[in-house]
């Protein structure tokens, strides 16, 4: 199936799935993470609570609470206790590895921000190409890429 672009938030979505640019400890307090918890309740961060940790280039889910996605997919981009920022690669893993979960929850669609393009300042261009090298690969499922402001279209533009 092609990539769609959205621009606007990633929390008005009806998809399977969202994907949200988290840091390690699942503390969902700015950017993407806080909007998804605001939009869809505070159950997102209990949940993310119990689970405690997930790795940079890794993935885990939650349920997504009142948004019209059926599953929040949280993709660490930042550790902020070590300081350590995800790299391109760490990007390409995590969105393979979000993507991998998402099949395993059964859903045949999921949006993504551009994972670490903001709070992480990593290069916008460079991670919608690294992101896009792993969604290609995801024929069989219905994929979009949310550009929430000019400079992700931007960053978007050509590539999709």
């Amino acid at each position: 199936m092609p990539i769609r672009i959205h621009e606007g938030n990633i929390t008005d979505l009806d998809v399977d799935a969202i994907v949200n640019a988290a840091n390690t400890q699942l503390q969902h307090g700015g950017g993407v993470a806080a909007a998804i918890v605001r939009a869809g309740g505070r159950v997102i961060q209990e949940e993310s609570d119990r689970i405690g940790w997930c790795d940079l280039g890794k993935a885990v889910a939650t349920g997504a609470g009142s948004l019209k996605a059926r599953h929040v997919i949280h993709v660490p981009t930042i550790d902020y206790r070590s300081g350590q920022r995800a790299s391109l690669g760490d990007i390409e893993a995590g969105t393979r590895a979000a993507l991998a979960l998402a099949r395993e929850l059964g859903a045949s669609s999921i949006a993504f921000p551009l994972l670490g393009a903001g709070i992480v300042g990593l290069p916008r261009h460079q991670v919608a190409e690294a992101m896009l090298r792993a969604l290609q690969e995801a024929e069989d499922l219905e994929i979009v890429v949310c550009a929430y402001s000019r400079p992700d279209q931007e960053a978007l533009e050509g590539l999709v």
